[in-house]
């Protein structure tokens, strides 16, 4: 795909009665109707019968390398007509067929709490897998997807969920250390900050540029790394080290040779934690070839999983030592009848048991999660990246030629291992000056506002941060777009980037 732009020049009223015709073409309704009586569903549901029957995922026909495959793949999701979802990096839209099962797990769940997966097992054997159980199939197949065992997989709630596990199940003591980015979403930070806190550990940060380049390489990354993590005979006796970083970082978008700075951490005895809020669903992980003790991660965004979902691995396997580890899970870690607990002080149990087993689980949610795990995985996990990265380079490619190559943070590089399919730009000539942060804040937010108000309406979102630890507060700014290949198209980037370019260019700045 070349940086010359494809389909400009539409406005609103063009973009709009393309996406009507394609509408009734396919028979496809927004999602408020889709819930109502009398209407039609996702493909294969009656008028009438929607939330009544377990679905399959959609089968997608013809050749991935064609729009027209993907236009169908968008069919499949409940986004309406007049709406240009392009900022996934916060929250996702499930497909259809998943918004449905999930009505039928709570429906079944509600009729007959006892019973319920019994009767979904027996209602629809090939959709309601119960072997070993239900949750069981459901961690073997996404483990199947993500180079994982299934006992190495956990069905969390979210990406905090999952880190405040690790972090409450590490046997943290004084003059351990964590080595973590400047970079950090808040779900890591608060807890390796509780760790500093209440249980001594020392946190190293390491500084990540604003700007990256397109001359930066992997062995740059894996040099800001090596100082930091220091060797075994520096630590001390004893003494326990973490690298506990984002493999994208939800600042900027730019992604981190995880299976590298892993090796390097197991280099010098150190265990790792990594954030992958935005991995799953994106990115084609494997977990054993990243080498990483601990990874979390988020259903509810790139998987379009829905609310309140996410994906923890837990490494159980391989020949280097697990990490001291006690679940971060007390509710079936022992009782107060017997001392000390037959858990206490090992990792002679099963994640996927010990740690999913945590009280009542919303197992509905859950389950409808590893649903869209399955259409990804239909779809093919490369292939949705693959097509993700792609329209985030062809609207990077639009950002530099409109104002320059600077203006994106993180820039083109040759190295497919930094490419997501997040962009952050900022267009303005002050863009890493401090004091001009405020304004270049409040004129990017007035855009955003702008677009969300205008008919179709378009989500995308604006991100701050520090420029180095050293700084007082944040303060570099700039815009944020998702670009998912399963949604989002080259005619969407077209019309977004013209609106864009018409508001920013009406900022007062």
């Amino acid at each position: 795909m070349t940086s010359s732009k494809r389909g400009s020049g539409l406005d609103r009223r063009d973009f709009l009665k393309g996406f009507a015709s394609a509408t009734v073409a396919a028979g496809l309704v927004g999602p408020g109707e889709v819930l109502a009586k009398g209407q039609s569903g996702p493909p294969g549901v009656p008028p009438g019968q929607f939330g009544r029957n377990l679905l399959p995922p959609p089968t997608i026909s013809g050749p991935q390398s064609g729009e027209g495959y993907w236009a169908n793949v968008r069919k499949t999701f409940s986004l309406p007509n007049d709406y240009i979802h392009m900022n996934t990096g916060t929250t996702g839209s499930p497909p259809q067929f998943v918004v449905n099962n999930l009505a039928v797990y709570n429906r079944y769940k509600a009729a007959d709490p006892l019973s319920w997966g019994a009767n979904l097992a027996a209602d629809f054997p090939s959709l309601f897998p119960t072997s070993p159980s239900a949750t069981g199939a459901r961690q073997a197949m996404v483990a199947a997807v993500y180079g994982a065992n299934p006992d190495e997989i956990v069905l969390s709630y979210n990406t905090t969920d999952a880190c405040n596990l690790i972090f409450a199940g590490t046997p943290w003591q004084a003059g351990d250390r964590i080595v973590t980015t400047s970079f950090e979403h808040p779900a890591l930070n608060g807890p390796i900050a509780w760790a500093r806190d209440y249980h001594g550990v020392e946190v190293v940060i390491v500084d990540i540029p604003s700007n990256f380049t397109p001359d930066t390489t992997v062995d740059d990354v894996l040099g800001w790394f090596d100082n930091a993590i220091l060797d075994p005979e520096d630590l001390g006796p004893g003494k326990k080290q973490y690298l506990a970083i984002s493999e994208i970082f939800y600042k900027n978008g730019l992604r981190m040779p995880i299976p590298e700075l892993c090796a390097l951490a197991r280099s010098k005895g150190a265990y790792s934690i990594i954030d992958t809020a935005h991995g799953w669903g994106m990115l084609p992980i494997d977990c054993h070839d990243y080498g990483a003790d601990f990874i979390a991660g988020a259903g509810h965004k790139w998987l379009c999983g829905g609310p309140g979902t996410g994906i923890l691995y837990v490494r159980n396997s391989g020949t280097d030592p697990l990490p001291p580890f006690a679940m971060g899970n007390f509710f079936i870690y022992g009782n107060p009848f017997v001392a000390p607990s037959v858990n206490f002080g090992n990792r002679n149990w099963n994640p996927a048991s010990l740690m999913q087993s945590r009280g009542e689980s919303n197992t509905p949610a859950l389950y409808a999660m590893t649903d869209s795990v399955s259409y990804f995985d239909q779809i093919g996990v490369e292939a949705i990246y693959d097509r993700g990265v792609a329209l985030g380079n062809y609207l990077k490619g639009l950002i530099a030629a409109q104002w320059g190559p600077s203006a994106l943070w993180v820039q083109q590089n040759a190295d497919p291992r930094f490419a997501t399919a997040l962009t952050c730009f900022n267009p303005f000539a002050d863009k890493d000056s401090a004091s001009a942060y405020t304004a270049m804040r409040n004129a990017i937010n007035a855009v955003i506002g702008a677009l969300a108000a205008e008919t179709p309406k378009i989500y995308i979102r604006s991100i701050t941060w520090r420029s180095s630890s050293a700084a007082p507060a944040d303060d570099r700014v700039g815009f944020r777009i998702s670009t998912h290949g399963v949604y989002n198209n080259y005619d969407q980037i077209d019309y977004v980037f013209d609106r864009l370019v018409y508001h920013i260019n009406l900022a007062s700045i």
